[in-house]
């Protein structure tokens, strides 16, 4: 997840951005900041940073700045090469020097291949002059936030007298400090408009929201109404551990290059292009395909797999699944929980599913990556990645589509398998949002008997010992009388989950000495 908010100074970006990651979870990639940063490096060197003469020696301390930012609770740290600068960047020496440097084409490369890496490992809410245009082109929201420059003068005067404008309608400041900045922000857009390295511009599709007359709250809730992703994100009142700790089979590898029109993976209104038969797709291709448009080799291959596998797992751990049945509905995708104590589980699910003619999609941790072989095989059976610990809407909306489209998705809330019954495990109840945004049924699952098929410190693993799979009634959101969409998310996660242990302990009570 993106958000991309552009504007000039003093529209109020950096505090709606704030705002958003505050509500959303979202890490707050504070762009300007960093360009600051380098200014305020470039003027400790001694550098006349207006002076063209300078510019390799402004890229070059870009270029090695270590810029990084730290969570406290009176808002967010910059540190630039280890040192604190929160303050120093906000002078105004400052705000007349990092135009000129932020205009030079090696400081912004700096800048963005930077920003980009972060991005990669976490969802963020970036602001600045040129993020949904240069630095994130694909990102999923893009809003250009403008403002009357008389108020976005005042705004920027309150804030240096130690006020908050944005929380304070009356607050004032001394009009000479006003006149002041006024005429800073009146040359400062002149100069970001009209300079050659990304101009300050407006995305051809972002959403203009003029902030004059609104308040912070006001404006975030027009940004938060965008997106269906942001939306749930707020609903659930903070970080969405959405798939933190989530386990499945499969461990693929290495980053994927993007799929075409990235931002818009999951959503509803995306049309994919057709898979190739004889060219190479993407990993991204896999993970938003359904699994009945991939070519005719991949569904051979998956086939075969399937077949091998079910065989050897079969004869070597006789497995059975009672109420297999439940797993299935054909044309209507159900998500499936289950308790994790092996790496045998979700093979009896997966090919249960397949001789009834369900895709299953197992969700997977990315951090399981190993090589580009693994990514290609795991990807070829369906399984979708995600970013542990992160609000990853990106996974959250491909196993949305998943579902909607009729195929079932396989997940393990307690994140990691369970190896005794002493053992404390977290459950993670991001599978209920997936759930509730597809207006899919969960179908809890039980598994008992392949915890001890290898006993602890013993490398080959026990042969022909009987596997008990079971599967419950699938619970709807509407069976739970609840109207608050936060509520029912909180009310399935405790449901489904309590459903699945009353399941593993009827089969242990029926099979006593499975575990």
């Amino acid at each position: 997840m993106i958000v991309a908010i552009d504007g000039p100074a003093g529209s109020g970006k950096s505090t709606v951005a704030k705002a958003i990651a505050k509500r959303c979870g979202l890490t707050l990639l504070d762009t300007g900041a960093m360009y600051r940063s380098c200014a305020l490096l470039g003027v400790q060197a001694g550098l006349d940073v207006y002076d063209p003469a300078n510019a390799d020696a402004i890229v070059a301390i870009a270029r090695a700045a270590e810029i990084s930012f730290e969570q406290r609770d009176e808002g967010q740290g910059v540190f630039a090469n280890r040192q604190d600068v929160t303050a120093q960047i906000r002078t105004p020496e400052i705000d007349i020097a990092v135009s000129p440097v932020s205009a030079i084409a090696g400081v912004r490369e700096a800048m963005v291949a930077q920003q980009r890496a972060i991005a990669e490992n976490c969802n963020v809410v970036a602001e600045g002059r040129d993020i949904g245009t240069v630095v994130f082109p694909n990102a999923d929201v893009k809003v250009f936030l403008t403002a009357d420059p008389q108020a976005r003068a005042l705004r920027r005067a309150v804030q240096r007298a130690g006020g908050d404008a944005a929380k304070d309608k009356d607050a004032t400041a001394d009009q000479a400090s006003i006149d002041e900045i006024l005429a800073d922000i009146k040359r400062r857009d002149e100069y970001d408009s009209t300079r050659e390295v990304a101009p300050l511009k407006p995305a051809e599709d972002a959403v203009h929201i003029d902030s004059s007359m609104l308040s912070i709250d006001e404006v975030v809730e027009k940004i938060l109404s965008l997106d269906e992703g942001l939306k749930a994100l707020d609903a659930q009142n903070g970080p969405l551990d959405a798939t933190s700790g989530i386990e499945g089979p499969a461990k693929p590898s290495g980053r994927a290059r993007p799929a075409k029109a990235e931002r818009n993976a999951g959503k509803e209104e995306r049309t994919l292009e057709r898979m190739r038969p004889f060219a190479r797709n993407s990993f991204d291709d896999y993970y938003d395909h359904p699994m009945s448009d991939y070519p005719l080799f991949a569904k051979a291959f998956y086939a075969f797999v399937i077949i091998v596998v079910g065989v050897v797992t079969k004869l070597l751990w006789p497995w059975s699944v009672e109420g297999v049945d439940k797993l299935a509905d054909k044309g209507k995708g159900r998500m499936i929980v289950m308790n994790h104590v092996s790496a045998l589980d979700p093979i009896p699910v997966v090919i249960s599913c397949w001789m009834r003619g369900i895709s299953v999609r197992p969700i997977f941790k990315s951090e399981f990556n190993l090589n580009t072989l693994t990514t290609w095989f795991f990807s070829r059976v369906g399984g979708i990645p995600v970013n542990r610990g992160t609000a990853d809407m990106k996974a959250v909306r491909r196993a949305k589509a998943a579902l909607e489209r009729g195929e079932n998705i396989l997940i393990f809330p307690e994140g990691t398998r369970i190896k005794s019954d002493d053992e404390p495990a977290k459950i993670h109840g991001g599978f209920a949002l997936m759930a509730q945004l597809a207006k899919a049924p969960v179908v809890p699952v039980a598994i008992v008997g392949a915890r001890d098929l290898r006993p602890k410190g013993a490398f080959i693993p026990r042969l022909f010992k009987r596997v008990y799979i079971k599967a419950g009634d699938a619970i709807s959101f509407d069976s739970l009388n609840i109207k608050g969409k936060k509520q029912q998310v909180r009310a399935m996660e405790e449901l489904a989950m309590k459903k699945v242990a009353e399941l593993r302990d009827h089969l242990r009570a029926k099979y006593p000495g499975k575990m």
